[in-house]
C-alpha cells in the first residue's frame, strides 16, 4: 500500500500528522529571532596601537610593520589594511566568512604576543578587538538643552544616562558624540617654571605623589573591624591649585605660581547637531545576538523613564532609528505572503471552478508555511527579508504540488470514478512525478548551501527555508491532499465512454451551490485551450529541426543579452528612507574651520520637502548627515532621485568634500561611508612613486562620465616639525636625550598624569603647556631644562643645544597586504553599473602602470566580484544536482537532458524581463534565476513522466508525447499561474526593500511565462529526438 493510499484510507491519521505539523511550527515560530537579514559573520579583528607623539613614519617603521609581519600568516586571513598615522597604528584583518571570530581573535592575540618586546617600550600595549558582524549603530538618541552647554550634557550622558542606556538587554555599547569628556587640565607657564627652577616633570612627579588614595589595611578590636584608606586625593580646581611643589627660601611653590587649573573639556572635535540644534548624540550598538526589533521598543518604553531621571532642561529624544526600515521590509513582505496567497486560491479556483476544490490548497499552504518554521527553528535560522522572501516565493511551490495531485485526482472524477477511486488511482499515478519534483527543486539550493563564501553564507538560510518549504509541500501533497481530495471533492459530470470529457450542464450559479461545489466548472476556455494545444503541439512535431534550431537561437540571444544587455552590481540601490550627506574636511582642519560648510550642508538638506529630521555628526575632519525622510507612501521622489537633485549643490561646497550617498546594503557595508567603485594601487617602491602612480590612475578615471566623485587616499602631506638635538652640546650640559623627548612629550601632547576622582566618576588629569606658548613651535625654544654640571644645576633654554627643523610628511601611510597602497575611492553616475566601472579599470590599469605596481580591490567591489565567481559556482553545481538527481529518479540519462532543455529557454524569458524591468544583474536576480532552474524543470517532468508511462502500456513515441503533453497541460497552467501569479506582488512591490523584491520577482514571472510556453512545445520535440525506441519499465512505485 502505498503513502497516499494509506492516507486515503486513514483520515484521521492524515489529520493527526497535519495537526502536529501546524502545532510544532507555530511552537517553533514563537522562538525564531526577528533580524533585518541572516546572521552572517564576517570576522574582522582590529589591532589598534598607540603611541604618543610619534610621526605616521615612526608608527609606521617602528609599529605596524613589526605587527604586520607577525600577523601575516595567520591561518583563514583573507585581507589585512593597516593606517599608520600620528600617533596611531590601526589594522584591521578581514578573514574569510568560515574562520570563526573568537578563534581568530585568539591567533591574532598570540601571533602579537610574540613581537611585544620589539614594540617601543613608550607604545601602549597593542589592543586586539572583535568586530561583530551586526556592530553598527541602529539608533541615535539625542539630548538638547536652551541651558546647559554640550560639554555639560555630554558630562551628565557618560555620568547617568550611558549606565542607564547599557543596562538594557541586547545593547553591545554605547558611545557619545558632540563635545569631549572632561579633564582636569594643569596649564603650565615655561618661563615662571624657569624662574623657580623647576621643569615639567618635577610638575608630574607631585602630581602622582600628592594626589593618592591607598588601602592602609585592617584594624581589629574586641568586637569590630575597621577598614582604613589613606586619602590625600585632589578633587577641585582649588585643590589642584595649591598643590605644593617645591620649596624656594622659605617660600612654598604652588602649582597656581607656575600655571593653574582648569576643569573643562578635553578638545574640541567632534560637533552633533539635531535639526539645527546643537546637541549630543548617543549611539547605540546592539549585540550579534540581540533582537533589533526588541531591543528599539525596550529602548523606547524606557525612554519616559531616562527622561524624568533628566534635569528639566534636558530633553532626549530618538534622532535616527534603523529599526524603523527593518520593520517596514519585514511588515512588507508579510503582505506580499498574503497578496501571493490570495493569487494563488484565485488561480485555483478559476481552474476548477470548484470551492471544493480550492479549500484543498487554501490548506495545504498554511499547513506547508507553517511546517518550515520548525525547520528554521532546527537549523537556527532567523525571521528575516530573505527567509520571508523564500516563503513569499514557497506559496507557488507549495501548491505546485497539491495542483498537480489535485488535478490529477480531479481528472479521473470527471471521467467518472467516484471520489475515493479517483483519489486512490490519481495519487498512485502522480506520486512519482511529485517525489521526483520536489527532489528536484529541493537540489537546486544544495550549492547555495554548501556554499563558503560571504554571498553563499547569507543565501543559505533562504536557499534551504525555501527547499525546506518544498519538501514539506511534497509530504503534504502525498498524504493531505489525497485525503482531502477523497473527501472533499464531488462528481460534477458524467462519464462518456471512460474518456476525459469535460461536462457542459446547465447550473444554478448561486453563491451556495458553488462553494458547495454542486455546480459543474465552466471549461469552455479549457477546452479550446486543450484542442488549440493538441492541434499546434502536432504540426510543431512535424518541424523538429526548425523547432530546436529556434530554441537554441532563443538560448543563445538570451545568454548574449545577459552578458552584454544587462548591467551588472552587487545590490541594487534602495530606498531605506534616509539621505545621508557626508563630507571631508582638509587634513588637520579645525572644527572652527569645518562648521561654516557643515551648516551650508544642511541647509541643503533642510531645503528638501521628504526630509523629517535631521542629525548631523561631525568628528574632525568627517562629517556625516542623517536625514530622515517622510514615510515611502507620503513622498513622490525615491532616495536615488533625491540624491541626483542635491549631488551637484553638494559638490559645489568649496572648502569640504560633500557628496549624497544612499549607504550601503548588507552585503556591501554599512552606514554613510561606502562607495561603490574601491582600487587598490600597491606598490614595493617608495611611498612618493606610490603617490605619483596613484595621481595618474586617478585623472584617468576622473574622465570616465560614467564615475562620480572620485577620491584617493593620499591626503595631503602634513608639515612636521621635529627636535634636532646637539647630542655634543647637550651631554657638556648633562641633559640626556630621554630627559629632552619626556618632558617635550609631557608639555606638547599633554599625556595623562593621574586621575582626578568626582561625585563616582574618574576623569583624567593632564598637564600641558599653556595655549600662548604652544601656538608656534619655536615656541618650544622658551622651555627650560634643569643642567647638571658638577654639583651646581642651572635652567638653560632648549635653544641652547636644540633646533627646531620642519619637513613634510605624508599625514597616513596607509597598507593592503603588507605592500604600501592607495585606495581610490568612487561613486557611480545612474546609469554605469559596477561591472562596467571595473572593466574600465581593468583596461586602464593594462594600459598605465608601471612594473614593480599591483593591484587589487576592497570592499563593496570585492565582494562584488567574490559574488560573481561563487555565483557561477552554484549555478554550474545547481544544474549538475539537479540532472543526477533526475538521472537516478528517471534510471535514465535520457529524460533529464530532455526536461533540462528547458533551463535555456526560461532563462533568456528571465533576462529579457529583467531588461524590460531595467533591472541589473545582482544577487538578488541571480539567486532568481538559480530558483528558476528547478521551477522551470517541473513542466518537463510531469510531461516526461507521463509519456514514459503511456510508452509502458504500449504506445508509440509521438502518441505517448502527445497525449502526456495534452493530459499534463492544464496542471502545467495552473502552477505557472500559481507561481507567476504568487510572484506578481513582488514585481509591483514599493517602499522599504523593494528593489531586490522586484529583481526576483521578474525573474520568476518572465523565466516562468516565456520558459512554460517554450517547455510546452520544446520539451516533446526534443522527446521524440532523443528518447530510445525501445522503452525499459522501470518500478517507480512508492
Amino acid at each position: 500500500m502505498s503513502l497516499p493510499e494509506f492516507c486515503i484510507r486513514r483520515p484521521v491519521f492524515s489529520t493527526v500528522m497535519m495537526i502536529i505539523i501546524i502545532l510544532v511550527g507555530m511552537v517553533s515560530y514563537s522562538y525564531l529571532t526577528v533580524r533585518q537579514y541572516p546572521q552572517v559573520e564576517k570576522p574582522v579583528v582590529s589591532v589598534r596601537t598607540t603611541y604618543e607623539g610619534a610621526s605616521p613614519e615612526i608608527i609606521e617603521a617602528q609599529v605596524t610593520k613589526i605587527l604586520e609581519g607577525a600577523l601575516a600568516g595567520v591561518e583563514g586571513l583573507d585581507t589585512m589594511t593597516s593606517v599608520s598615522e600620528q600617533e596611531s597604528s590601526r589594522i584591521d584583518l578581514h578573514f574569510k566568512p568560515d574562520r570563526t571570530l573568537d578563534s581568530a581573535a585568539s591567533d591574532v592575540r598570540d601571533r602579537i604576543g610574540r613581537v611585544a618586546a620589539r614594540l617601543p617600550k613608550e607604545a601602549d600595549n597593542p589592543i586586539v578587538k572583535k568586530t561583530d558582524s551586526d556592530a553598527e549603530p541602529i539608533i541615535y538618541l539625542a539630548l538638547t538643552s536652551d541651558v546647559m552647554s554640550p560639554a555639560e550634557m555630554y558630562d551628565f550622558a557618560d555620568r547617568d544616562t550611558k549606565d542607564k542606556i547599557e543596562a538594557l538587554t541586547g545593547v553591545a555599547s554605547v558611545e557619545l558624540y558632540g563635545a569631549s569628556a572632561y579633564v582636569m587640565h594643569i596649564w603650565l607657564n615655561p618661563e615662571k617654571l624657569a624662574a623657580y627652577q623647576l621643569t615639567a616633570n618635577d610638575v608630574t612627579e607631585a602630581l602622582v605623589q600628592q594626589n593618592v588614595e591607598i588601602p592602609a589595611g585592617r584594624m581589629i578590636s574586641k568586637d569590630r573591624e575597621f577598614q582604613v584608606t589613606t586619602s590625600a586625593n585632589l578633587k577641585t580646581e582649588e585643590d589642584f591649585n595649591n598643590l605644593v611643589l617645591t620649596e624656594a627660601k622659605g617660600y612654598l611653590v604652588r602649582l597656581k605660581d607656575v600655571g593653574h587649573a582648569e576643569f573643562s573639556p578635553y578638545d574640541d572635535r567632534s560637533y552633533v547637531s539635531l535639526n539645527g540644534k546643537q546637541a549630543v548624540a548617543i549611539e547605540i550598538v546592539k549585540k550579534s545576538t540581540a533582537n533589533p526589533l526588541d531591543l528599539a521598543k525596550d529602548l523606547l518604553k524606557r525612554l519616559p523613564e531616562i527622561q524624568k531621571s533628566l534635569p528639566k532642561d534636558l530633553k532626549i529624544e530618538v534622532a535616527y532609528d534603523k529599526t524603523l526600515y527593518i520593520q517596514s521590509s519585514i511588515d512588507a513582505v508579510y503582505r506580499t505572503i498574503w497578496e501571493a496567497t490570495a493569487f494563488v486560491i484565485v488561480v485555483v479556483f478559476l481552474f476548477l471552478w470548484s470551492g471544493r476544490g480550492a479549500l484543498i490548497p487554501l490548506i495545504t499552504i498554511p499547513v506547508s508555511l507553517i511546517g518550515t518554521f520548525s525547520l528554521m527553528y532546527v537549523f537556527g535560522f532567523s525571521i528575516n527579508v530573505l527567509t520571508l522572501l523564500a516563503l513569499v516565493l514557497a506559496i507557488g511551490l507549495v501548491v505546485d504540488d497539491a495542483i498537480v495531485m489535485l488535478e490529477n485526482i480531479y481528472r479521473h472524477i470527471e471521467e467518472g470514478a467516484s471520489p475515493f477511486e479517483a483519489a486512490v488511482k490519481g495519487s498512485k499515478e502522480i506520486t512519482f512525478a511529485i517525489v521526483a519534483m520536489t527532489l528536484t527543486l529541493a537540489a537546486v539550493y544544495a550549492p547555495i548551501a554548501l556554499s563558503q563564501g560571504m554571498i553563499g553564507k547569507i543565501f543559505t538560510e533562504f536557499a534551504l527555508t525555501l527547499a525546506g518549504s518544498v519538501l514539506i509541500s511534497g509530504f503534504v501533497a502525498l498524504t493531505l491532499s489525497p485525503m482531502m481530495c477523497a473527501r472533499f471533492l464531488r462528481r460534477s459530470g458524467e462519464n462518456k465512454g471512460g474518456a476525459r470529457v469535460l461536462t457542459k450542464k446547465t447550473y444554478n450559479s448561486s453563491l451556495l451551490n458553488w462553494f458547495l461545489g454542486e455546480v459543474p466548472p465552466n471549461v469552455r476556455v479549457l477546452n479550446w485551450i486543450d484542442e488549440a494545444y493538441a492541434k499546434t503541439l502536432k504540426h510543431v512535431l512535424k518541424l523538429k529541426i526548425w523547432t530546436v534550431s529556434i530554441a537554441i537561437l532563443i538560448g543563445i540571444l538570451g545568454g548574449l543579452l545577459g552578458l552584454y544587455g544587462l548591467k551588472s552590481e552587487l545590490v541594487p540601490v534602495d530606498d531605506k528612507g534616509i539621505v545621508y550627506g557626508k563630507g571631508e574636511g582638509p587634513q588637520s582642519s579645525t572644527l572652527k574651520y569645518v562648521l561654516p560648510y557643515v551648516n551650508e550642508m544642511d541647509k541643503i538638506f533642510n531645503n528638501l520637502p521628504e526630509v523629517e529630521k535631521q542629525l548631523t555628526v561631525v568628528t574632525i575632519p568627517t562629517i556625516v548627515s542623517y536625514n530622515l525622510l517622510k514615510p515611502w507612501e507620503k513622498r513622490k521622489r525615491t532616495v536615488p532621485e533625491i540624491m541626483a537633485s542635491i549631488k551637484p549643490l553638494l559638490m559645489n561646497i568649496t572648502g569640504i568634500y560633500a557628496w549624497p550617498s544612499a549607504g550601503a546594503s548588507f552585503f556591501g557595508g554599512g552606514g554613510a561611508n561606502s562607495e561603490a567603485l574601491n582600487f587598490v594601487i600597491q606598490t614595493t617602491r617608495s611611498y612618493d612613486d606610490l603617490i605619483e602612480v596613484a595621481k595618474l590612475i586617478q585623472s584617468l578615471i576622473q574622465r570616465n562620465p560614467g564615475i562620480g566623485r572620485v577620491q584617493a587616499d593620499i591626503g595631503n602631506d602634513a608639515i612636521e616639525y621635529f627636535i634636532d638635538v646637539d647630542r655634543n652640546k647637550a651631554a657638556a650640559l648633562g641633559i640626556t636625550e630621554d630627559v629632552i623627548a619626556k618632558t617635550l612629550d609631557s608639555l606638547v601632547s599633554g599625556r595623562v598624569v593621574t586621575k582626578l576622582k568626582k561625585e563616582g566618576q574618574q576623569y583624567d588629569v593632564r598637564a600641558q603647556l599653556v595655549e600662548h606658548s604652544r601656538k608656534n613651535p619655536y615656541d618650544l625654544n622658551g622651555v627650560y631644562l634643569k643642567s647638571k654640571v658638577g654639583q651646581a644645576s642651572q635652567m638653560v633654554p632648549l635653544s641652547t643645544f636644540v633646533d627646531v627643523k620642519t619637513r613634510s610628511v605624508p599625514v597616513e601611510i596607509n597598507h593592503f597586504n603588507q605592500l604600501k597602497s592607495i585606495t581610490i575611492s568612487a561613486e557611480l553616475n545612474n546609469g554605469f553599473s559596477l561591472g562596467e566601472a571595473i572593466s574600465f579599470l581593468e583596461t586602464v590599469k593594462e594600459r598605465v602602470l608601471p612594473e614593480g605596481f599591483q593591484t587589487d580591490f576592497s570592499g563593496e567591489t570585492r565582494r562584488f566580484i567574490e559574488s560573481k565567481n561563487t555565483i557561477y559556482l552554484i549555478f554550474g553545481l545547481a544544474l549538475a544536482f539537479i540532472f543526477l538527481v533526475m538521472a537516478a529518479q528517471f534510471e535514465s540519462f535520457v529524460d533529464p537532458f530532455v526536461i533540462m532543455f528547458s533551463v535555456p529557454l526560461s532563462l533568456a524569458g528571465a533576462i529579457l524581463a529583467l531588461w524590460f524591468a531595467g533591472g541589473t544583474l545582482n544577487i538578488f536576480s541571480q539567486i532568481g534565476l538559480v530558483t528558476l532552474i528547478g521551477l522551470i524543470t517541473k513542466h518537463g517532468i510531469l510531461i516526461v513522466d507521463f509519456a514514459n508511462k503511456l510508452r509502458a502500456r504500449g504506445r508509440s513515441i509521438s502518441e505517448a508525447i502527445l497525449e502526456a503533453s495534452r493530459l499534463r497541460l492544464r496542471p502545467i497552467l495552473m502552477t505557472t499561474a500559481a507561481m507567476v501569479l504568487g510572484a506578481v506582488p513582488l514585481t509591483f512591490a514599493s517602499g522599504a526593500g523593494a528593489l531586490g523584491r522586484q529583481q526576483i520577482g521578474w525573474v520568476i514571472v518572465g523565466g516562468m511565462v516565456f520558459g512554460t510556453l517554450l517547455t510546452l512545445f520544446v520539451v516533446p520535440v526534443i522527446y521524440t529526438l532523443f528518447t530510445p525506441k525501445v522503452y525499459k519499465n522501470v518500478d517507480d512505485s512508492f
